[in-house]
């Protein structure tokens, strides 16, 4: 970072221990280097993905303290979480809060869930059916995350009877399927 905005790795060191005020230059410099997608991380574009995405999708932090919205884009916010800020509380995620706890139960957190689908009926909506993916992701610090999308299906008897089954498809590193 330091050569990027043309000062010292110790001025750097002081600048983020608070012991010191950029001049205005550094101070653009840094927000120009902010900016810049190259420098981004991964993880920072995924977000900005979601939050810009048109369909419906989440980004969940999961974790010993629950579930916590990293982000989430413009129609799931509107037509799913309806101004709520945990999905516990947006009835329109119940089957969402549920199938999280059973991919809990069958070993989310020990890395060997490649992902997860499930078919939701919309009880706002009759006869209108969700295809959701459910893909476990982690951060460059190991955090641990859900990404969530939901794609529209027609009513069929498959869709139906799909929406019926209680469980989650789980897709594992291994092959198998729970």
């Amino acid at each position: 970072m330091a050569e990027l905005i043309g000062v010292s790795q110790t001025y750097v060191s002081r600048l983020e221990a608070g012991l010191v005020t950029p001049p205005a230059a550094v101070a653009e410099a840094i927000v120009k280097l902010a900016e810049d997608p190259r420098t981004r991380s991964l993880f920072d574009d995924l977000r900005a993905t979601v939050e810009h995405s048109p369909f419906p999708c989440l980004l969940l932090q999961t974790g010993p303290e629950g579930l916590r919205i990293e982000a989430a884009s413009t129609i799931m916010r509107q037509d799913f979480l309806a101004g709520e800020h945990r999905i516990e509380n947006a009835p329109a995620l119940k089957r969402l809060t549920g199938d999280l706890e059973a991919l809990h139960r069958q070993g989310l957190a020990d890395g060997n869930i490649l992902g997860a689908s499930a078919v939701w009926t919309d009880h706002d909506a009759i006869n209108r059916f969700w295809q959701v993916r459910y893909t476990p992701i982690r951060d460059e610090t190991g955090a641990s995350f859900m990404h969530v999308t939901l794609a529209d299906l027609e009513d069929s008897p498959a869709a139906r009877a799909a929406a019926n089954d209680a469980k989650p498809r789980i897709e594992r590193f291994n092959g198998s399927e729970g």
